[in-house]
């Protein structure tokens, strides 16, 4: 495969990837946020993120944090935890119990840990920080325009049984379509 035919169809499985954990994740993180809420882990936040305008929110919130956090999370703490020689399964693990603990919020647990998981193991399998970049840009820039546009609203998630199990299920189904993505499609890095 020629290398611009590579990068395009790394790019497009990269976005594919985002859009997949957003939208497969949504239901998940809001069922994790209600829960914590009611048992008093968490309280709902009013705070105004854009008391300078939407841009400098959007640089601050959707700009900044993946430039930075992947080099910390996955340059720093993958190449760091590479050069101890630990196995690439035990590297992921520990750099996205890292990367949830950095973003600890009862209501994000569960996918940050599955996002420090995807992003560690794309940047193990491409040496290239700059598909876990786009990755992270492309749901940081999302909830913040959505934010924006929407607000934040008051009602979270109603905790029925129908809910709970589509929080589950579509988490479920977005953890396999993913997996499969990253296998089939996230070519290795040529050394």
């Amino acid at each position: 495969m020629s290398k611009v035919k590579s990068i395009f169809l790394t790019t497009g499985i990269c976005l594919t990837i985002a859009f997949i954990c957003l939208f497969g994740y949504l239901y998940l993180q809001n069922m994790c946020a209600e829960i914590f809420i009611r048992v008093g882990w968490e309280t709902r936040s009013n705070v105004d993120l854009f008391p300078h305008g939407f841009w400098l929110a959007f640089l601050l919130y959707a700009v900044l944090p993946p430039l930075y956090e992947e080099l910390i999370f996955r340059w720093a703490v993958c190449k760091g935890l590479q050069w101890a020689k630990l196995k690439p399964w035990l590297i992921v693990g520990i750099s996205a119990v890292i990367f949830m603990l950095y973003h600890w919020s009862w209501s994000q647990v569960a996918y940050q840990l599955l996002m420090g998981i995807f992003l560690a193991w794309i940047f193990l399998r491409t040496n290239n920080l700059l598909w876990t970049i786009l990755i992270h840009f492309i749901n940081n820039a999302f909830v913040v325009t959505y934010t924006y546009f929407a607000g934040s609203g008051d009602a979270v998630f109603a905790l029925t049984a129908g809910n709970i199990a589509l929080a589950i299920g579509s988490a479920v189904v977005a953890t396999g379509a993913v997996i499969l993505l990253i296998k089939k499609g996230i070519p290795h890095a040529t050394k």
